[in-house]
């Protein structure tokens, strides 16, 4: 009885313990479990690094666009395009800006036919180390070699640089003065316009001196860079070196002697030129050429002469002064100048489809596959009034010592109005 008894106890025993232990899994298998979460990183994508000349750092995307909106406004010296700036040029370079970058800016664009005082304020601004009164010249090829010279001008305008990816897509001949300046009025030149029904016959400038045009002609001001072209182009014109001092004196005799006494008005003003082509008083003046397809489309019978010599390209050319207040803006500047957008008015179809006002604002095809983006009014002429392909360039224009001539101005338009009596 004992040893049953011990067993029964034993047997209570594990019994219990088994009700225990199985009490308890069946706890832990009921209880419900906290799970522990498992986090994952969020990864944000490193933004793109873009290195900006001027500023000299490398700057990701957002801080361009916080940099943009910081300087809020740009100040650009250029020609006045018959009074185009305020309706189209400025607007499409704001418009240019927020789309690309979701920033308002102000742009103050500056035209003149008269970029002397420009280029001077520039020059003495930036040797005296003080912030420059414009962050953009896009003015006459003349104007930048001096600041060159001057060491005025920010090595920023170069293929590579990244806020200026249009210069990706332009013929070479544009980029011919990187990492200066870029050319970006590359159709026109400093030539000779005609009236015509009134003097079709003239072929050079040496028909200037005919006594059929007294009181018919219109040169620029002596003085001015305009006149020093329109004596290196009478030079071509004689088979003349223009660098042969003794070759120069004939040729400002000649037309001290026997283009003076035609001369109507001397005169940089493009809306004095245009008034006088206009009332027929103008036959023959030596101007910009691009004013000739603007006139003929408004019903003037006005032409360029391309003399078979050439004549002397005078270019725009693009760049950024040193000190410039707004440096960001001034690099997305030159790469909108570049653009597609705006030399073929894409955004504006109201200026596409004006003839004199495309034909005012329209100064670069860039390269020869753009002429699919002209307005189809132009494509069949297009060839009859600028260079195309872009190779005839090379016929068309005569890319002189632009140093040289500046240097010589003053010398040229002293000798030349001393033997025409001009006082």
């Amino acid at each position: 009885m004992s040893y049953v008894k011990a067993l029964s106890r034993l047997e209570a025993a594990l019994i219990a313990l088994v009700i225990i232990v199985g009490a308890i899994g069946a706890y832990g298998w009921m209880k419900p479990v906290t799970e522990v979460p498992i986090t994952t990183p969020t990864v944000t994508p490193a933004e793109r690094m873009y290195y900006v000349p001027i500023l000299g750092r490398w700057m990701s995307e957002s801080e361009i666009i916080n940099e943009i909106r910081r300087e809020g406004r740009i100040i650009i010296a250029d020609w006045t395009y018959g009074g185009l700036v305020e309706t189209y040029h400025a607007p499409a370079f704001e418009k240019y800006v927020k789309e690309k970058y979701g920033v308002d800016i102000d742009v103050t664009w500056i035209g003149t036919q008269e970029p002397e005082a420009m280029v001077s304020s520039v020059l003495m601004a930036v040797s005296a180390g003080s912030p420059s009164p414009y962050d953009v010249m896009a003015i006459e090829a003349p104007f930048f070699f001096r600041a060159l010279s001057a060491g005025a001008i920010e090595p920023a305008i170069y293929l590579g640089n990244q806020l200026m990816r249009n210069l990706e897509y332009v013929d070479p001949f544009f980029l011919k003065y990187q990492p200066y300046g870029v050319i970006f009025q590359a159709i026109d030149t400093a030539g000779l316009l005609i009236n015509t029904e009134k003097a079709g016959w003239i072929t050079s400038y040496k028909d200037l001196a005919d006594p059929r045009l007294k009181g018919h002609v219109i040169l620029p001001t002596p003085g001015t860079v305009h006149f020093a072209n329109f004596l290196v182009n009478l030079a071509l014109a004689m088979g003349k070196d223009y660098k042969n001092p003794s070759d120069m004196e004939e040729v400002i005799r000649f037309a001290a002697e026997k283009i003076h006494p035609n001369v109507l008005r001397y005169t940089t003003s493009e809306a004095e030129i245009m008034e006088l082509l206009e009332r027929g008083e103008a036959w023959a003046v030596a101007w910009w050429w691009y004013l000739a397809p603007v006139e003929a489309v408004k019903g003037y019978p006005v032409s360029r002469v391309a003399q078979p010599q050439g004549s002397v390209f005078v270019p725009g050319i693009a760049w950024i002064p040193k000190n410039v207040q707004h440096p960001v803006l001034a690099q997305i500047f030159i790469d909108f100048l570049m653009s597609v957008k705006f030399w073929f008015a894409l955004d504006f179809p109201q200026y596409r489809e004006s003839r004199e006002d495309f034909l005012m604002l329209h100064q670069n095809l860039l390269n020869d596959t753009n002429i699919d983006l002209l307005p189809d009014w132009i494509k069949p002429i297009y060839a009859n009034i600028y260079p195309y392909p872009l190779a005839k360039m090379a016929e068309w224009y005569v890319i002189p010592d632009y140093s040289y001539i500046e240097q010589q101005t003053e010398k040229w338009s002293d000798m030349y109005n001393r033997l025409a009596g001009i006082t």
